[in-house]
């Protein structure tokens, strides 16, 4: 074998390369201008492109999410389902394609909440369900309307009587949230969402003796409850008992860790009781959930997420339950 010859393997494996590389940047070229034509609004371009990368990466997630992307900006969730899936199947741990998995079915499970409440109009629990998809897209005013109407449809309901504390607590309108917890508790002595409910309007309000009933009684229907540890906490604080606040937030985060406010509260605690290096570190603990909290939200922001609410739902979630 010659120098000839080598010099003739060089040029061929080089060609092979130059030629692997350019089918892959063609490629490449179909899926990142397919998904240009998606952001333009030219759906049946991000089609054609994600298609044309599917014939030579056949098992393609990130094109599998981008028909699926298309297909949603049209309104036909069913086949965004379909691609989303086969998208999951070809790539389990694909992030892009669980995240709007989790959106698709959302908007699917709305559309048959419509469709139970136009078979069932007279239905508290059609009115209960709709209003739950109205909760799901942020849009709580709609979702209190069907609320009230639900209570019209059953006024000893425990759940829906909650549910409407819980929307009024949210909209800082405590006296009326009291009206339904009260009500609530009255119906179901041992009913937690009533008691805490009630707890956290106290201590919103400015009460915390109060708070303090209510909260404990909570704790005594539900021990394991992060929220009311919580609770009971900052009202023992409020009240300059901070070491059995501390032994209540300690509580609170040992059930629920990434509970940023236990934390918060727990340096409070700790300055009160002279206690500086586990006041700092608490508000390490703090600070290290903040900045989790704002690089989520960050992800969030630059997803480029194409998936809108279904008609005439507007927004993204909420809870209806804020903590005190």
């Amino acid at each position: 074998m010659g120098s000839g010859y080598l010099q003739r393997s060089t040029i061929g494996w080089l060609a092979g390369s130059i030629l692997v590389l350019a089918l892959s940047l063609s490629a490449e070229t179909d899926l990142s201008q397919g998904t240009r034509d998606l952001y333009r609004g030219d759906f049946d371009g991000a089609i054609a492109h994600a298609r044309q990368y599917l014939k030579t990466h056949p098992q393609s997630a990130e094109a599998q999410v981008l028909l699926a992307r298309v297909h949603t900006a049209q309104g036909k969730f069913p086949e965004a389902y379909q691609e989303l899936v086969r998208a999951v199947r070809s790539d389990p741990k694909n992030t892009d394609a669980l995240y709007y998995l989790g959106r698709i079915c959302s908007l699917l499970g709305q559309a048959e909440y419509h469709k139970l409440f136009q078979m069932t109009p007279p239905s508290y629990r059609a009115h209960q369900i709709l209003a739950e998809s109205y909760l799901a897209q942020n849009d709580r005013p709609k979702a209190e309307e069907e609320y009230q109407a639900a209570l019209d449809a059953n006024p000893r309901s425990v759940e829906i009587l909650d549910a409407l504390g819980d929307a009024k607590r949210y909209d800082l309108k405590f006296d009326e949230a009291v009206t339904y917890y009260t009500r609530a508790a009255q119906l179901s002595p041992r009913d937690y969402d009533s008691i805490y409910g009630l707890g956290a309007c106290a201590l919103f309000e400015g009460q915390p003796q109060q708070a303090l009933e209510h909260f404990r009684q909570a704790l005594e229907i539900n021990p394991n409850s992060p929220d009311a540890h919580l609770g009971l906490g900052d009202a023992l604080l409020r009240s300059d008992q901070a070491a059995a606040a501390v032994a209540q937030l300690k509580a609170a985060v040992a059930l629920q860790p990434e509970m940023r406010q236990a934390y918060s509260l727990l340096a409070r605690a700790y300055i009160k009781l002279g206690q500086t290096q586990a006041a700092d570190e608490a508000r390490r603990k703090e600070q290290e959930l903040e900045r989790g909290i704002i690089e989520k939200r960050e992800r969030i922001i630059n997803s480029k997420d194409m998936i809108t609410p279904a008609a005439p739902h507007q927004d993204g979630a909420t809870s209806p339950n804020p903590q005190p």
